[in-house]
């Protein structure tokens, strides 16, 4: 009822009589108050209406995309549904937050270019601190004087709501800016809230994929690269659905033979029975590890294999996971060392019987010496003794490459233990006319060591080393640090090089260049340098000649 028509009501009342002062103005006190609650209810209307397009506009602008697009059409429609100039959505760059990058930031009716800028000064600093939705309506740049990029923009109010996760922490956060004040609170924080909720969202769906993803990358590469066959095949009748190239390579057959077809029936399994068990145990289980199994190639051979597998779901369905590793070799490595243990057992038991024999027979072709014999049996005799005095060295290396390496170690001065033993390395019956220099490290250097082991060792590589050099030629002895708290013993000779093909082989047993040697000196300095934590070098050429390097550490002080 407008006022217009409210006088001219009541004034036909009043010429006619038939009502009174104080009814008329309970009559106009009754229009008005129903015009108030008119103009409400068509507010509240109004705002219903607004909401619902807000609400619209969230479901239409976002339910159809995803990622970057999400992001894009989120601020949009947000700047359209608070009716402001910008509008931007971000997420941390680290932890905890100090530095942000926008995923879509909303400028004047277009799209600007992503950023990254501090937290500190800003009214974004306030968001990420835990203080939850800040809305300031006006004069945000005398609230924040540093934020140069409020002054950029013109930015009048500003209001922001943190992005959370399921688990409460920020993920980003959600912020609108405009160049006028920015009123209504209430309502416009709680759609902030509905978009901030909707941006959350969408945020750790990205994370999920992207977890998701780095996952499968991960296991397609595990998969793909590793030494071990695996296999993914059905729990209930073991159809093969993929393998690997090593699984491949492993059983002999081509992909498309095994895709589909199951162990059983390519007659992989050499028990059937075992698969059975198998299957049994991983139900029961869950999972097996380290099942030694036998398996059958497709060129028929017998394989051994260590199997562990557990059950896996894809969509909703159970497959087996298995993960063999051909052991084999290691298998017949094993019976070999057993085999070769054996052996040495019995060369030790062998070397001893024949030992104690050779000794008597020694002993008697030394007591022919003091006999008269004709010239021929004193060459025949001579020949015996060198032949049966060589034996015995071959049997007492032979004793001595069989034993283990016990050490009885000690702090031995390198240098000082080496300038002991030049007396006696200059007196070899090798050394006749030749000359040994050495060469001392020029700082004292400590090892751990046999000292009786490791003598034989010099000794073992000086005396090859004359025998290498011709009569008035010289070998170098030298003590040399390295880097890596290492030290190197190294004996080097001219003369004829070690040929190329015998190199690698030289520290084999029963490996020799020369026509009286036993092939077992090498060997045992290999044993002995490596018992201490060591390597051994042979170095051989015509230009520089041969250099052998017994590498040692050095001891921790």
């Amino acid at each position: 009822m407008s006022l217009q028509a409210l006088a001219q009501g009541a004034q036909d009342y009043l010429v006619k009589g038939q009502i009174t002062t104080e009814v008329l103005i309970r009559v106009i006190r009754y229009a008005i108050e129903r015009g108030r609650i008119l103009r409400q209810l068509q507010t509240e209307v109004a705002e219903r209406q607004r909401s619902e397009q807000i609400l619209r506009l969230i479901v239409e602008g976002t339910a159809a995309v995803t990622g970057d697009a999400f992001f894009r059409s989120l601020v949009q429609s947000l700047a359209e549904a608070l009716n402001v100039r910008y509008a931007l959505v971000s997420g941390c760059i680290d932890s905890p937050p100090t530095r942000v990058c926008t995923y879509a930031f909303w400028q004047s009716n277009e799209f600007g270019e992503n950023i990254e800028y501090d937290l500190y000064g800003t009214p974004c600093e306030k968001v990420f601190g835990g203080q939850g939705c800040q809305y300031y309506s006006e004069q945000v740049q005398t609230l924040f004087p540093q934020d140069q990029d409020l002054v950029k923009l013109q930015a009048e109010s500003y209001a922001g709501i943190p992005l959370l996760g399921l688990s409460g922490q920020i993920l980003g956060h959600l912020a609108v800016l405009d160049d006028k004040i920015l009123g209504n609170e209430s309502r416009n924080t709680a759609i902030l809230q509905i978009f901030a909720a909707r941006a959350a969202a969408e945020i750790e769906r990205q994370q999920a994929e992207e977890a998701l993803r780095v996952s499968q990358e991960k296991f397609a590469k595990a998969f793909r690269s590793s030494p071990s066959a695996i296999t993914i095949s059905t729990l209930n009748d073991g159809r093969y659905v993929e393998v690997n190239e090593s699984c491949l390579q492993m059983l002999g057959y081509r992909h498309e033979e095994l895709i589909g077809s199951s162990a059983i029936e390519l007659g992989i399994w050499v028990n059937r029975e075992a698969r059975e068990v198998l299957k049994q145990q991983i139900q029961e289980q869950g999972r097996v590890s380290n099942l030694e199994i036998e398996f059958r190639n497709k060129s028929g051979d017998i394989l051994q294999g260590l199997m562990s597998a557990e059950i896996i779901h894809l969509e909703d369905e159970p497959y087996l996971l298995a993960v063999t590793t051909d052991i084999t070799l290691l298998k017949q490595a094993s019976k070999a060392l057993e085999r070769l243990a054996e052996i040495g057992e019995l060369s030790s038991m062998i070397v001893h019987e024949i030992r104690n024999p050779l000794t008597t027979l020694l002993m008697g072709l030394n007591a022919f010496k003091r006999l008269e014999l004709p010239e021929q049996y004193q060459t025949y005799r001579s020949l015996a003794l060198d032949e049966g005095e060589r034996l015995q060295r071959l049997l007492n290396q032979i004793l001595l490459y069989a034993k283990p390496q016990n050490l009885a170690s000690s702090a031995l001065e390198l240098n000082g233990f080496v300038m002991e033993m030049l007396d006696s390395l200059q007196e070899m019956p090798a050394a006749a006319s030749k000359q040994l220099e050495f060469r001392a490290s020029p700082t004292p250097i400590q090892v751990l060591a046999d000292r009786d082991k490791l003598k034989q060792v010099i000794i073992n590589l000086v005396a090859n080393a004359f025998e290498a050099v011709e009569v008035g030629e010289a070998i170098t002895l030298a003590v040399q640090p390295v880097p890596g708290n290492r030290v190197w013993i190294q004996v080097h000779n001219g003369g004829t090089p070690i040929p190329t093909d015998i190199l690698p082989k030289l520290t084999q047993p029963f490996v020799t260049t020369k026509p009286n040697g036993t092939g077992l000196g090498l060997a045992i300095v290999k044993q002995v340098v490596e018992a201490h934590g060591g390597e051994l070098r042979i170095e051989s050429t015509a230009i520089s000649g041969t250099t052998i390097t017994a590498q040692l550490p050095v001891m921790q002080t």
